[in-house]
């Protein structure tokens, strides 16, 4: 009967530590973005549906070092358009909500088919930070945002 229990207990005690693992290896998800452990994540999204003058556009975040991102993104075109701009804002996990850290720029080129923009920023440790681009081409707009990384 003893020999039974130890089995009983530790078979029970290995389907726990396997449940563990396999949480471990899923990572929350919050309003379209994994929070991650990674030193960077960049995401580039297509074309909108209706659009003529939007190729893609691509957002990224990455580690600079303690307190430090690189953050930034770029727009491509389906053909040389009279102005592309991408617009790029970084966000903080805050309860449970990502919320605007900063100050959002632009950058905006003309007669061009590409446009791209970064910066590395000093943001404040122990919290989940993600990149939010729009992405205009003429009239089409789209925006892509990245997965957060934790700082």
């Amino acid at each position: 009967m003893k020999k039974w229990i130890s089995i009983m207990l530790c078979f029970i005690l290995c389907l726990g530590l396997e449940n563990k693992v396999l949480a471990a290896d899923y990572n929350e998800y919050v309003d379209g973005s994994y929070l991650t452990n990674d030193d960077s994540s960049e995401v580039t999204v297509g074309a909108t549906t209706r659009g003529v003058y939007l190729g893609s556009g691509s957002s990224t975040i990455n580690k600079q070092g303690t307190g430090k991102i690189g953050a930034g993104g770029n727009t491509v075109g389906r053909k040389v358009v009279d102005k592309i701009s991408v617009v790029v804002q970084v966000e903080r996990l805050v309860g449970g909500y990502w919320r605007t850290y900063g100050s959002a720029w632009t950058a905006t080129n003309y007669n061009s088919a590409y446009v791209s923009t970064s910066k590395v920023k000093t943001v404040p440790t122990g919290y989940y930070y993600r990149v939010v681009c729009t992405h205009y081409a003429n009239s089409d707009v789209s925006y892509s945002f990245t997965n957060g990384i934790y700082i």
